[in-house]
């Protein structure tokens, strides 16, 4: 890759026009890559006074991480699962009699 110089603080950036990536590094950080970027906006940055700004504003909220996603774990699931089972059968044990027409007198509550 060739990295262009850019206007702020030793901040470089490269393009590749095939896959519409860009990648963009500051000093003391891993280059940050960001997909389907326009060449225009690429152009811009290279151009513009304040690449910093620029970058900050129109590129970075289409930053994507280096690091991959967390594998997802089944055991968090399976709990979640079974809380949701629980509270649902709590529903259900505690549902209004029907034989009441859906309304409990006021010492039938205070006995349970």
């Amino acid at each position: 890759m060739d990295w262009a110089a850019l206007n702020f603080k030793h901040m470089h950036a490269t393009y590749d026009c095939e896959t519409r990536d860009l990648h963009v590094k500051f000093p003391g950080s891993a280059p940050m890559k960001h997909t389907n970027i326009p060449p225009h906006v690429y152009q811009n940055l290279l151009e513009t006074d304040d690449p910093h700004f620029y970058y900050r504003y129109y590129i970075a909220p289409s930053r994507v991480p280096q690091g991959r996603r967390q594998p997802v774990s089944v055991a968090s699931y399976t709990m979640k699962l079974v809380l949701l089972l629980a509270a649902c059968s709590l529903l259900m044990a505690t549902s209004l009699d029907p034989d009441h027409g859906g309304v409990f007198e006021e010492s039938e509550l205070r006995s349970n």
